[in-house]
């Protein structure tokens, strides 16, 4: 992936998102984040996590004096490093649209909390309304549609700090489109064309995402008015899942920022892999480098990548004679490598060794019934699926 940022006018946005649910970085954690893009020539850094209460469920409430201190010194380094700390708010769970014509406080307190971001170093501010209740109607204010709505609030901030923003739709994938009729269309009828809009693909984890294979493609937008929203390896779906394959399909995207699994040392090493691409060879090199065992090949194909919706569930069987190697590399990675990424990854590999174990006969009574919760195990028991 080439190095976009110091002579790039807009800049090309790639990068690392923290904007999952689950889990919060450490400001050392955000820290070591920004080295390893400066050192990978990426560009940008989104904050945007779920689990900050001021981001998202208490949007109205201001950061601590602890937290802008964190915020302006990260945002420090990214300067110095020559990379775009981008920070978002995330109000669309009950913003008032009403406050637009002054019934309320609500759009009061968003401009001075955006314009907040921009005092204490953010180079550039997104609007999240993602992950939201259909429930617009009850706080739509003079506003017929949605997509109108959200797109005017980005306009409206825009103009309260004075530069474009970017704007994260409730509508972010093709396969969330119920329910939504005309939300795109109104949107982009009202966005300003200089703000960005951030994209997952037809799906919200896309195989092979892109403007020309989702809905978003038909209105004919400049690709340097979309970042994609790379939930390729996101866990906070599916907690027991890693995935760690090659990184892979995203072949000519302008923009795209990879939104992990929120493990500071996993996400780093994702990252490499993002800039290894699709090739396997650099992908086990990039996993190399990072200290994984080689053990860990042997069980590659259990953490490799998401299913792809387009295709049937492959329900072969896979070979039961490969278990007892496989239980071999399990307890070679679990009991003799040690590192951080290690313990990182103790709970996966744990987990994997307990359904192996279980599948060859070998887990008995006691540890079935501490493993799987007495409901599972019954329906498991009972061969119903």
């Amino acid at each position: 992936m080439s190095n976009t940022r110091k002579d790039t006018t807009p800049p090309v946005h790639n990068g690392y998102i923290e904007g999952y649910y689950g889990r919060l970085l450490s400001w050392q954690e955000r820290s070591q984040m920004l080295e390893t893009l400066s050192d990978l020539g990426m560009s940008t850094y989104l904050y945007a996590p779920k689990e900050d209460p001021c981001h998202r469920l208490d949007w109205r409430q201001p950061w601590g004096r602890d937290w802008e201190a964190g915020f302006s010194e990260l945002a420090r380094q990214a300067q110095d490093l020559g990379l775009h700390l981008m920070a978002g708010v995330a109000p669309g769970l009950d913003f008032d649209f009403g406050s637009f014509t002054g019934t309320g406080n609500d759009m009061e307190i968003l401009c001075r909390k955006t314009h907040r971001l921009k005092t204490l170093g953010a180079s550039s501010v997104m609007l999240l309304m993602d992950d939201i209740d259909a429930d617009f109607s009850e706080r739509s204010g003079h506003f017929s549609t949605e997509g109108e709505a959200h797109a005017a609030l980005a306009n409206a901030i825009s103009s309260r700090i004075g530069e474009p923003v970017s704007l994260t739709p409730r509508v972010y994938a093709d396969e969330i489109q119920d329910k939504a009729e005309g939300y795109l269309e109104t949107m982009l009828q009202t966005l300003d064309p200089r703000h960005l809009i951030t994209w997952c693909g037809a799906y919200i984890v896309d195989p092979e995402p892109g403007l020309e294979t989702s809905a978003l493609g038909r209105f004919e937008l400049p690709p340097e008015r979309v970042i994609f929203w790379d939930n390729l390896y996101a866990n906070d779906y599916c907690p027991r899942q890693l995935w760690l394959g090659p990184w892979q399909g995203r072949d000519n995207i302008r923009q795209i920022m990879l939104n992990p699994t929120g493990l500071p040392y996993t996400d780093r090493l994702l990252l490499s892999v993002m800039a290894a691409g699709p090739d396997r060879q650099r992908w086990a090199s990039t996993l190399r480098d990072h200290g994984v065992p080689e053990e860990f090949h042997l069980l590659a194909s259990f953490f490799d990548l998401p299913p792809d919706l387009r295709k049937p569930i492959d329900e072969t069987p896979f070979d039961q004679g490969r278990i007892p190697a496989w239980l071999d590399a399990l307890d070679r990675l679990l009991w003799k490598w040690k590192s951080p990424l290690a313990r990182e990854w103790y709970p996966y590999l744990m987990a994997l060794r307990g359904d192996l174990l279980r599948l060859d006969g070998q887990m008995n009574e006691l540890r079935i019934r501490k493993t799987y919760p007495p409901a599972l195990e019954a329906t498991i028991r009972s061969g119903k699926r």
